[in-house]
């Protein structure tokens, strides 16, 4: 399936018939990331695109890969898709804070992994810096590229092992990802999205200094934030100022569970999503 929005044309996957979710994926992953809800939520078209940039999607002309970028993105494609719901996870769940603060056609939204203001929590929390490691990494042009794509893409498998300590990934899931990885450009274009964040982040330190997560005019769309409290690269305490992100929101917090919950637990994250929605 393939959907014209904000001047791209988004390959994506579909499952299921119902109201529409468009469901918006992270890294090291891709769109399939979703068959697992997709599964077990019954009464929904879920939608989901490969990202700019990733795989069969076109990249942008101007090589814009920011934050604000994939949010207009996510919105664009909501009202292509008359999707009334909002899912995201990892870089998703970074687009989805994008898309909800501009104008949009979403009534609710659920986030996994990664919390709003999370450029501010990345000050609050020093040890989220060590978590972050590979961001960092990711800032030397060159030398990133030639580390993912090392030995058939070993460094997928590092980071999965890592971000969610003791999942059993599937094979079919990691082979899909390795060969999303190997399509095109999709290399560069997913490590340019850590590369336009950090620029994002330090233009921003320039301009105000160093802000309070719990500063700044909240989400007025209801949303579920999840995090996992086993996540190897998100420090589990930064949930603690979701409330001040949004007007309404609930914080789920999934014990013995890493970066990817809704593979580690399908059925509790399924469940949940579902309840929020209706």
């Amino acid at each position: 399936m393939e959907v014209e929005a904000n001047g791209l044309t988004f390959e994506c996957r579909e499952w299921g018939s119902g109201e529409t979710v468009l469901c918006m994926h992270g890294f090291p992953d891709d769109p399939g990331t979703f068959e697992v809800l997709a599964d077990r939520l019954d009464g929904y078209h879920l939608v989901a695109p490969y990202s700019r940039g990733y795989g069969p999607t076109d990249a942008p002309e101007d090589g814009d890969f920011s934050p604000r970028a994939l949010g207009s993105d996510i919105v664009a494609l909501g009202d292509a898709l008359d999707a009334r719901y909002l899912v995201g996870h990892d870089w998703g769940a970074v687009g989805t804070y994008g898309a909800l603060a501009q104008d949009h056609p979403f009534e609710r939204a659920v986030t996994m992994a990664v919390p709003p203001r999370f450029d501010a929590l990345l000050f609050a929390y020093p040890t989220q810096f060590l978590r972050s490691w590979y961001i960092w990494l990711f800032q030397f042009p060159g030398v990133a590229e030639r580390l993912l794509r090392r030995n058939d893409f070993a460094f997928i498998e590092l980071t999965w092992g890592v971000f969610a300590p003791g999942w059993d990934y599937p094979d079919h899931r990691i082979e899909s990802v390795k060969e999303t990885f190997r399509t095109g450009e999709t290399v560069e274009h997913a490590l340019q999205y850590y590369r336009d964040m950090t620029n994002e982040t330090i233009h921003a330190l320039a301009r105000r200094g160093i802000r309070s997560p719990d500063e700044g005019q909240p989400f007025d769309t209801p949303t579920l934030v999840m995090g996992g409290e086993r996540d190897g690269c998100m420090e589990p305490k930064m949930l603690d100022h979701v409330g001040a992100a949004f007007e309404e929101s609930r914080v789920l917090r999934l014990r013995d569970t890493g970066h990817f919950m809704h593979w580690e637990r399908p059925d509790v994250v399924a469940d949940e999503v579902a309840d929020w929605l209706a």
